[in-house]
C-alpha cells in the first residue's frame, strides 16, 4: 500500500492536516493543472487524463469525490450558461471544463483534511473569491466569454461560489466520515 493511501486511512479525526511540503506540491500541480486546461482547452485534455489518473493512484478514493464535485460542478456552470453568464465556444460543456472539474474536485479531496483544520468562514470566503476570480482569469485568458459584463458577473459568480463553497465543505463532512467508517469496517 503507498504511503498516501495509508495516511488517507491513519487519519483518526477530520482535523489531520498533512505535511507542508506535500500541500505546496499538490497546490502547485493543481495551478499547473487549472492552467493547461485553461490555455490548452481541447487540445491538452490528454494530459489532464493523465494527470487525473496519476492523482488517483496516489490519493485512494479521490476519484469519488472528484465526481460527486465534477457533477455538481458542471451542472451549475450549465445553468450559468442557459441564464447567459457564461459562454464558450462549444455547444454543450467543453470537455476541458468536465476535466478542471474533476481536477478541483481531486484537489479538494487530497486537501481535506487542511480545509478542516481552518475556520469554515475562512474557508467559505477563499472559495467564494476564489471561484470567482478564476473564472475572470479565464475570462482574461479567453477561455470563456461572459456575456453580461465583467460588473455583473463577477458579483454573482462570487455569490454564487460562496455558496457552492458552503455546500462544498458540507458535502466533504459526510464523504470523508463515510469513508473514514468504511476504511474502519475493513480493516474488522
Amino acid at each position: 500500500m503507498s504511503h498516501r493511501a495509508e495516511s488517507d486511512n491513519d487519519d483518526t479525526d477530520f482535523g489531520g492536516v498533512m505535511p507542508f511540503r506535500e500541500l505546496l506540491a499538490v497546490g502547485t500541480t493543481f495551478n499547473l493543472y487549472w492552467f493547461i486546461a485553461v490555455l490548452g482547452q481541447g487540445d491538452w485534455v490528454w494530459l489532464l487524463a493523465i494527470m487525473l489518473l496519476v492523482c488517483w493512484c496516489l490519493y485512494r478514493d479521490t476519484w469519488r469525490f472528484a465526481a460527486m464535485i465534477a457533477a455538481f460542478g458542471m451542472t451549475l456552470d450549465y445553468l450559468l450558461i442557459e441564464m447567459g453568464v457564461f459562454r464558450f465556444d462549444y455547444p454543450f460543456l467543453p470537455v476541458w471544463l468536465a476535466m478542471l472539474w474533476l481536477g478541483f474536485g481531486s484537489f479538494v479531496w487530497v486537501i481535506r483534511h487542511v480545509i478542516a483544520s481552518h475556520s469554515p468562514l475562512l474557508i467559505i470566503l477563499i472559495g467564494g473569491v476564489g471561484g470567482a476570480m478564476s473564472y475572470l482569469a479565464g475570462y482574461r485568458l479567453g477561455a470563456v466569454d461572459l456575456p453580461l459584463g465583467i460588473l455583473t458577473t463577477i458579483p454573482v459568480v462570487l455569490i454564487i461560489w460562496t455558496i457552492f463553497t458552503a455546500f462544498i465543505l458540507l458535502f466533504l463532512q459526510r464523504c470523508d466520515k463515510a469513508q473514514r467508517e468504511f476504511s474502519q469496517e475493513e480493516e474488522v
